[in-house]
């Protein structure tokens, strides 16, 4: 059995964590796996808009402990494959050409918070629980945490979420920024898919230069973010999308979005 699973249908790809028996932990053959499938769907142009799921009750438990473990008294190798593997797959959804969401069907932890908080939207089932647990096994945290997670609720309460290893319920994290949305395990499957359709339907381009200057925010000031911001709506305004986004703006009917 595979253990991370693609499929693309009308323009969306979906990346399946499956292992469902670790609870989808990110072991160092499944980070491999994992960010080459990355690497796969952002090369395939026919792909708009990318979903990031687990199979079974977890969205990613974390790392491989039982590796860990197994190697704790020269844990570097195991360690140093793991890291290379998340951090090559958490690169690429950072530099993924189209949106990005994660899809957490129930637990994440650890390294799997990593992954989620680094994709542009986020959509958890509502009995999902949430926490950063590395300090659980006495390490501190990876797989772009430490960005994300006070960006999203502030330094107190990432400082506290990381020592304490506090479990988050998926009302808490969307309350606390962490999630978009909530859906009840009924519709969970349908309201992403849904989300992911309409973003696959949109201006792929702009999306993307829409995220990198939302990033680039945090270490700009006004007028360099004006800046930036103008250079890059010039060169939306050469895309095909500006010229139909426009055209049926004037036109009053439903633009028809290529990505191009």
């Amino acid at each position: 059995m595979s253990q991370v699973v693609v499929s693309i249908e009308e323009s969306v790809a979906t990346i399946r964590l499956n292992d469902p028996g670790s609870l989808n932990a990110l072991s160092a053959s499944m980070g491999a796996d994992f960010d080459a499938a990355m690497d796969g769907v952002s090369a395939d142009e026919s792909v708009r808009a990318l979903i990031i799921t687990g199979t079974g009750r977890a969205f990613s438990a974390g790392g491989d402990v039982q590796a860990f473990y197994d190697n704790r008294e020269d844990p570097t190798d195991v360690m140093r494959a793991i890291l290379d593997g998340l951090h090559g797959s958490v690169s690429r959804i950072l530099a993924a050409p189209f949106p990005t969401i994660a899809a957490i069907n129930g637990v994440v932890a650890g390294a799997g918070m990593g992954v989620a908080m680094a994709t542009d939207l986020a959509v958890a089932v509502d009995t999902a629980v949430f926490t950063m647990a590395y300090t659980g096994i006495g390490v501190s945290p990876d797989g772009s945490s430490t960005f994300f997670l006070p960006r999203l609720v502030g330094t107190r309460r990432a400082m506290e979420m990381i020592l304490t290893n506090r479990r988050l319920s998926a009302a808490e994290a969307l309350d606390l920024g962490i999630v978009n949305a909530v859906a009840d395990g009924d519709t969970f499957d349908e309201e992403v898919a849904n989300l992911a359709l309409r973003l696959s339907r949109g201006p792929t381009i702009a999306y993307v230069r829409a995220r990198e200057l939302v990033r680039s925010s945090l270490a700009s000031d006004p007028l360099s973010q004006m800046d930036a911001e103008a250079e890059a709506i010039m060169n939306a305004a050469k895309t095909d999308d500006f010229y139909e986004g426009v055209s049926a703006f004037i036109e009053k009917r439903p633009p028809t979005f290529t990505g191009t």
